[in-house]
């Protein structure tokens, strides 16, 4: 009985306020955590686009993509105006399933990269090689992940189904020649890749690691032309589903041809109003310029698309260099 007439008389949310307090202490410098250095690796992370916080791109609404126009004056079909996403996925290294697509259209096959050795090479002869180092590489990281290929003209082919030997992908990406292209038929290759695979789904989005993630890259070298594209609810899906990615490496001949440079802008801005989550990965290479670029454009995308920070925010460099400043992460 005395028991219960005990009264508490601690002030009301005391307790939790002192909870929040030992929680806001740094941990002890112990042999484990020598110098406080995980709380400052901890913190540090925190403030920079931090996939789990909501932050970056995905966490804005104000910068939707709007629709894009084509060179004629005519609006390219995108998706409309997204509202706010937050994408909360947990930071891990999963299996991922790459599906390449290299665009076969004429252009690919001028010779005006520029190569190591100061020759003029052409586009698709860099895009296998660079292929070839990506998928071996990928494998040499983890050997789950899974590669397929796909080659895109007026139509887009799945060559090769997906598979962990870096061999196989590679003995279908030589021999291949270029074909004149009157159109971009991205619809068709969506619909090819919704064929193919099944987008994972999880419990919780926040705190269960998916079984594997997707990702798409696309391998793009022809001027600006209207894609054959409208957004249809399989498409919609696709695209905002937390485990499915579409990075695109967009070869351009606007530092050369002045009379094309608004239109591979605008096609290059309609690739940017796919990202309706703001995760994936978009570069421009001039056709003219060092073969050099695409090289680093397809190193960069060897990060793991869960544990990559949005674009905006990665900084590449060596540990030697000048520290980043604080609103960017080193890769």
């Amino acid at each position: 009985m005395e028991r219960g007439c005990v009264m508490d008389t601690s002030e009301p949310g005391s307790a939790a306020e002192e909870e929040e307090e030992k929680a806001m202490e740094p941990r002890p410098r112990t042999r484990s955590n020598p110098e406080g250095a995980e709380d400052r690796a901890l913190s540090a992370q925190a403030s920079v686009g931090n996939r789990s916080e909501g932050e970056g791109e995905a966490a804005s609404a104000d910068d939707s993509p709007q629709a894009t126009a084509a060179p004629d004056g005519t609006a390219w079909p995108g998706p409309a105006p997204h509202a706010e996403v937050q994408v909360k996925t947990p930071r891990v290294n999963c299996p991922e399933k790459v599906i390449i697509c290299l665009d076969l259209a004429e252009e690919m096959a001028l010779p005006k990269l520029e190569s190591f050795n100061g020759s003029k090479t052409n586009a698709l002869n860099i895009s296998q090689k660079m292929i070839e180092m990506f998928v071996r590489t990928k494998h040499k990281i983890d050997k789950c992940h899974e590669f397929a290929l796909v080659v895109v003209n007026n139509d887009a082919t799945w060559l090769s189904g997906f598979t962990s030997d870096p061999r196989e992908v590679c003995s279908c990406l030589y021999d291949l020649e270029t074909v004149v292209c009157k159109s971009f038929n991205l619809e068709g290759l969506f619909n090819l890749i919704q064929q193919k695979i099944e987008l994972p789904v999880t419990e919780n989005v926040q705190t269960i690691p998916p079984p594997y993630v997707v990702r798409t890259i696309l391998v793009f070298g022809r001027p600006g032309c209207q894609p054959q594209f409208s957004m249809s609810e399989h498409m919609k899906k696709m695209l905002q589903c937390p485990y499915f990615f579409f990075d695109v490496v967009y070869i351009h001949n606007g530092a050369e041809e002045k009379d094309d440079e608004t239109s591979w802008k605008e096609m290059y801005a309609f690739f940017s109003s796919l990202d309706t989550k703001g995760t994936n990965y978009k570069y421009e290479v001039p056709l003219a310029g060092p073969a050099l670029e695409l090289h680093n454009c397809m190193a960069k995308l060897l990060a793991h698309p869960l544990q990559r920070p949005f674009q905006p925010h990665a900084a590449y460099g060596l540990l030697g260099d000048d520290e980043p400043p604080e609103v960017e992460a080193t890769v």
